[in-house]
């Protein structure tokens, strides 16, 4: 058994509020919040299994793109298990259309969108030594990145990147 000391006595006493208003323990009401946390490792036996809203929302997905599948002749990827499209299932793309994971990697994101963003940057090789903050990735995107698509723009792909 672990017991657990809540020091902030702030966050003590909405934790108690919380569960009265809740009528139910404040083990509880930390259970739900653990809960919303996504498991460490998804191959360890002991790892949380999708909740119920997020496998009914999957299941709903599954049976739309079965639909297309089917509409459309593709009769493979109507017979897959929803097993095997929680392994394979991508997205819907910007047309509705239903995406494998491995059909991913052939699309051409939208131009000006992130995942273009990224694209451009994996083929440009950009490396930085330490990891990017995603609390800056605006001020990235909008002085450094900018900076280095117009030089690419312009054929200016040799210019020497300054470290910070």
């Amino acid at each position: 058994m672990l017991t657990i000391q809540v020091h902030d006595e702030e966050l003590a006493r909405r934790l108690r509020e919380i569960a009265a208003r809740e009528n139910r323990p404040v083990e509880e009401v930390l259970k739900t919040l653990v809960d919303q946390y996504p498991a460490e490792k998804l191959d360890d036996p002991g790892a949380r299994a999708p909740s119920d809203a997020v496998k009914r929302v999957r299941r709903k997905a599954y049976t739309k793109a079965r639909q297309y599948w089917q509409s459309v002749g593709d009769g493979e990827k109507v017979a897959l298990t929803d097993d095997e499209l929680d392994e394979q299932f991508g997205v819907f793309d910007e047309d509705g259309i239903p995406r494998l994971k491995s059909e991913l990697a052939s699309l051409e994101p939208p131009v000006g969108s992130l995942a273009y963003a990224a694209k451009i940057a994996r083929e440009a090789n950009i490396r930085t030594e330490n990891p990017i903050d995603a609390s800056k990735a605006d001020d990235i995107l909008n002085e450094e990145f900018a900076d280095y698509l117009l030089n690419r723009m312009r054929g200016e792909d040799d210019i020497e990147q300054d470290s910070r």
